[in-house]
């Protein structure tokens, strides 16, 4: 397996080595004595090949407008759906027969990661007869990486509010357990359908220190689109204090578990993009929980459980001393996995709180109330 400084090496090459070669062609053209060259041979071929470029370019730029103008004109008598990327009328349909089951809880795993990620937990919902999905969130664990490059926030919008409403035909109630990316994806879902157990791990609500310029960038269209083109994929961060790619106490769990080492930055802007759509204010849950490792260095989880205990939400949080960002992995994963099954069977009692670093967020009451 390819380490992270490998990755970033090849990484720069392949931003650096275009740009000195066009360099060197430059200064090679430039050093010709053109004037000297039998009917001017070089300058013809170099404007040849410009025209045949410019020209196909513009014949792939006028067939895909014309084509996208086909479609708007054709489709204007249905309504767009822009949140996900659809026409409402296209929505998927369904009907389940018999007695709705009591529960599911959705599973939604973090960027750059798969369901695989929820493997020790699946197992404990298994043991304790608990329905369960976890997708496999668009743009993550494809062998092919074509489509990756056009991943927007809609599509996975559209992902899991299709998920939701398939199931909300078969079950009274729907849980979500979402971690870091799936945990701001968890908390879209909530603004949008009514949730029962609402569990977000190191929840990636805001963008972190080191995507500052990918975070500026994708405030533009047309600079996200440039940077997309330039830059396709780029490495995972490396932290410091960890031995892997992954942020977490224990190796051994970083190379357990599938994940991009390098992600397309197409995946990121989406990313991105999707968390300006999070209005925590506007969720609708049963119970709200909080969870994260006291050693994550990839969120400031800090930071997110004071906004949200700023914006007057009723939520409790929980910190495990033994793991970082992904707590049902790393050393505290069993801990976590047994509070999440006490939560989502409402067994959890008092005096377990003593296991935990626990604090209880209740919405403040303003003079007028």
């Amino acid at each position: 397996m390819p380490t992270v400084r490998t990755i970033k090496f090849l990484h720069k090459i392949r931003i650096i080595l275009p740009i000195y070669l066009l360099l060197l062609a430059v200064v090679i053209y430039l050093a010709f004595d053109i004037e000297t060259l039998q009917d001017l041979y070089i300058i013809h071929v170099i404007l040849a090949v410009l025209l045949l470029y410019a020209t196909s370019h513009l014949i792939r730029a006028v067939t895909f407008f014309f084509g996208r103008w086909v479609v708007a004109h054709t489709s204007r008598n249905f309504s767009p759906q822009k949140q996900f990327n659809r026409y409402s009328e296209c929505k998927q349909i369904s009907h389940c027969c018999g007695e709705k089951r009591k529960q599911i809880v959705l599973l939604l795993h973090g960027f750059t990661t798969s369901p695989m990620d929820w493997k020790l937990l699946a197992k404990r919902l298994k043991e304790e007869k608990i329905d369960f999905h976890a997708p496999l969130i668009s743009g993550f664990g494809q062998v092919n990486h074509d489509s990756i490059l056009s991943i927007h926030k809609e599509d996975w919008f559209r992902q899991i509010i299709d998920t939701y409403d398939l199931f909300a035909e078969r079950y009274e109630k729907i849980s979500v357990i979402g971690h870091s990316m799936g945990g701001m994806l968890a908390c879209y879902l909530a603004q949008l359908r009514p949730v029962h157990e609402l569990i977000i791990s190191a929840p990636a609500l805001f963008p972190q220190k080191q995507q500052g310029f990918y975070a500026r960038v994708v405030k533009n269209r047309f600079a996200t689109n440039l940077v997309s083109w330039q830059i396709p994929m780029i490495p995972k961060p490396s932290r410091s204090g960890r031995s892997g790619p992954a942020d977490t106490m224990d190796t051994k769990a970083t190379y357990r578990y599938f994940q991009y080492l390098v992600a397309p930055v197409r995946l990121l802007f989406a990313m991105l993009q999707a968390q300006m759509e999070i209005k925590l204010e506007e969720m609708t849950y049963q119970r709200f929980t909080l969870m994260y490792g006291a050693h994550d260095i990839t969120v400031d989880n800090p930071v997110i459980e004071n906004f949200i205990n700023s914006i007057n939400l009723p939520f409790q949080r929980f910190c495990f001393k033994n793991s970082a960002h992904n707590i049902f992995v790393d050393f505290d994963h069993a801990h976590a996995n047994d509070l999440v099954i006490a939560l989502l069977t409402d067994t959890f009692k008092q005096q377990d709180l003593e296991s935990y670093d626990y604090k209880h967020y209740t919405p403040a009451v303003s003079k007028g109330d």
